[in-house]
């Protein structure tokens, strides 16, 4: 009998522990928008997407203390580099979604002084499957000083990164 139980929660364990993989969660992060160092300008946003369980796709970000946001992509035509709108970004069941220079991008317009003198936007990424996921985005001055930041794991991010550029 007790060999019965034994491998009977042994089963169960290899059961449990096999699912532990389908458990990908939709989630976003590593979110950085540099600031254009031209007034009037936009500015850029760069992030990961992580894929849940299920097909979804990116249909907007939003922000409050922005004027506009927008997503693009960077595409080669007849030999030259253009950006073209996006509507909805796939995002498949379990994969990354990398927005990042030369790639999928946001394009920021107006971003409010108060987050930039905080260091972060608060944005929300809204996935066609009505998921919306809050992140607060790390902000770094192109060419110029950085900006003041809230905590100190976001100096030690910014080394990290600063670094391996």
């Amino acid at each position: 009998m007790k060999k019965q139980l034994s491998i009977f929660f042994a089963s169960l364990a290899v059961i449990f522990l096999s699912a532990c993989g389908q458990g990908d969660v939709l989630r976003v992060d590593d979110v950085v928008i540099n600031l254009s160092p031209v007034d009037g300008n936009p500015s850029s946003g760069y992030m990961t997407i992580h894929g849940g369980p299920d097909d979804v796709s990116l249909v907007s970000v939003i922000a409050d203390d922005v004027m506009r946001m927008e997503m693009h992509e960077t595409v080669e035509k007849d030999g030259m580099a253009q950006m073209q709108s996006l509507k909805e970004v796939p995002v498949p069941a379990g994969e990354k979604v990398k927005f990042e220079p030369g790639g999928k991008h946001l394009m920021i317009w107006g971003v409010g002084g108060g987050s930039i003198h905080r260091g972060s936007l608060r944005m929300i990424f809204i996935f066609s499957n009505d998921d919306r996921i809050q992140v607060d985005g790390v902000i770094k001055q192109i060419g110029g000083a950085k900006p003041e930041k809230a905590d100190a794991d976001a100096d030690a991010s910014d080394t990290a990164e600063d670094s391996t550029s």
